[in-house]
């Protein structure tokens, strides 16, 4: 064998070259991922105070870096008819009381910090006053949130979506969600139908 080694050696050499470069690579693939993945948004939509449209919707920032709220799009499901609206484009004199992101829907959030964007109730009232007409909360089955921000490790807006079942029993609204947290959009497709609904609506 050392004989055989011996004559072949700079074949040996290179595979074991070639092996080593292999085995680099992958390594510092695996530590890019890594990389990207603890520089990924993420933004939460969350509910406190309980189960019912009184409940606070909260909106918190966890990623490693500071995120641009740009805006909030709400969507409302009733029997017979779906409502798509901006909240951000609302025409709105934010109040000296309360902190004015949590009224304009925009602004700058920093990490670990979050907004109380009011009860669900109010966001959903909010919505169907300014954008859809006349309908009343006894009608409504579904209420969606999705959080636009710009992120500065990343090109584009950044989203993150949550929606909420609206069960009616015994004369209570309570929100039933299926999933423990928000989904994040990481899709280009999706992003891209979100930046033109956005675009849309500023537009109406």
């Amino acid at each position: 064998m050392w004989t055989w080694l011996s004559e072949n050696y700079g074949v040996v050499s290179a595979v074991a070259s070639v092996a080593t470069l292999g085995v680099w690579v992958a390594y510092l693939q695996l530590f890019y991922m890594s990389y990207r993945h603890q520089l990924r948004p993420k933004i939460l939509i969350t509910r406190g105070g309980g189960h019912k449209l009184s409940a606070r919707c909260m909106l918190t920032n966890m990623s490693p870096e500071i995120v641009f709220i740009q805006g909030l799009l709400v969507r409302l499901a009733f029997d017979d008819r779906e409502l798509f609206c901006s909240l951000s484009d609302i025409e709105k004199v934010a109040s000296e009381e309360r902190d004015p992101r949590s009224e304009l829907f925009q602004g700058p959030l920093s990490v670990g910090e979050y907004l109380d964007l009011g009860t669900f109730e109010d966001i959903a009232r909010a919505a169907m006053d300014n954008c859809g007409g006349a309908a009343e909360l006894d009608e409504l089955r579904e209420l969606g949130l999705t959080a636009v921000g710009i992120y500065p490790w990343k090109d584009g807006m950044v989203a993150a979506e949550r929606s909420f079942t609206v069960r009616h029993e015994h004369g209570r609204r309570a929100l039933v969600s299926d999933k423990p947290t928000a989904r994040q959009i990481r899709s280009r497709r999706e992003l891209r139908r979100i930046e033109r609904i956005m675009w849309e609506k500023a537009q109406d």
